[in-house]
């Protein structure tokens, strides 16, 4: 490379550096000249480099996410965080810093431009980021169990009328699984998990239901003119049969400085519940 190229070069990774250094990282350097007007900052610009989209961590750090391992990376001002950012969050300090490093000084440096350099230079010190971090893999294992074990409610199934129905007449089936489900943890990482259902009826004589939790009955509204607002089945013949609800939960795992969600293993839980249905038959009453 000529020692113009150079110089070129390390100026524009100084000024790239000036984005990232403020606080962020190793690349601490010296705050911009104040503007007349300065604008209103948005939440990225105040963000530290990979804390935009997810909540800061009250250790001192965040994580990156690099060849399928989560790695931490600590802050010198114990957080922050901004939102929505995406490819306008600030450089990366690591990247930066091999990049100032493997360029070097060029001859043709002002005094300035040089004394800049050695000053953010002078931080590049080892590898920011622990080299061995946490496989996702093993984090979305971990946190799919404890989903599973821990968290998940149970799934139940209550029928209407209880216990019994008739032939020909719809019994109505509902769940009190949540919509939705969301939980944070701090172990082995700083994480929020969410998982959303879904939902399969085997009414246990060949036919299935909609994917919906149901509701119970409600006197204001009727299941023959509202037939989408409830999971009803009706049986053609007498018997015993078993109502059995699958509960399958897609879940993800986020954590600060990683804009991306990482998906769980589908989870499954099923409930079951008998349903005795009885012949109707009429009865002749008002006959005196």
């Amino acid at each position: 490379m000529s020692r113009g190229r150079a110089r070129a070069a390390v100026v524009a990774l100084l000024a790239a550096a000036a984005v990232a250094a403020p606080g962020h990282g190793r690349l601490t350097g010296s705050a911009p000249p104040a503007a007349a007007a300065p604008p209103v900052p948005d939440a990225c610009t105040v963000a530290g480099w990979g804390s935009c989209d997810t909540r800061a961590t009250d250790r001192g750090y965040q994580y990156r996410y690099h060849n399928g391992l989560l790695e931490q990376v600590p802050l010198d001002d114990g957080g922050g965080g901004g939102a929505g950012c995406g490819d306008d969050c600030p450089p990366d300090p690591d990247a930066i810093c091999a990049l100032l490093t493997g360029v070097g000084a060029a001859p043709e440096m002002t005094d300035a431009e040089r004394a800049e350099y050695d000053a953010l230079t002078a931080q590049c010190g080892p590898v920011l980021y622990d080299p061995d971090g946490i496989a996702v893999d093993d984090l979305a294992a971990r946190f799919a169990d404890y989903l599973r074990e821990e968290l998940l409610p149970t799934p139940n199934v209550l029928i209407q009328p209880a216990g019994n129905s008739f032939a020909n007449l719809p019994a109505i089936v509902h769940t009190a699984v949540p919509p939705a489900f969301t939980f944070d943890v701090t172990e082995p990482v700083l994480a929020t998990i969410s998982a959303v259902p879904h939902y399969t009826w085997r009414f246990g004589d060949g036919e299935s239901g909609p994917d919906a939790p149901g509701r119970p009955y409600d006197p204001a509204i009727s299941p023959r003119e509202h037939p989408d607002a409830y999971v009803t089945h009706s049986y053609r013949r007498p018997g015993t049969y078993q109502v059995t609800l699958t509960v399958t939960w897609n879940g993800y795992f986020t954590v600060p400085g990683v804009a991306q969600a990482f998906p769980l293993a589908d989870i499954a839980l099923t409930a079951t519940e008998p349903i005795t249905v009885e012949e109707a038959g009429g009865v002749l009453v008002g006959n005196d």
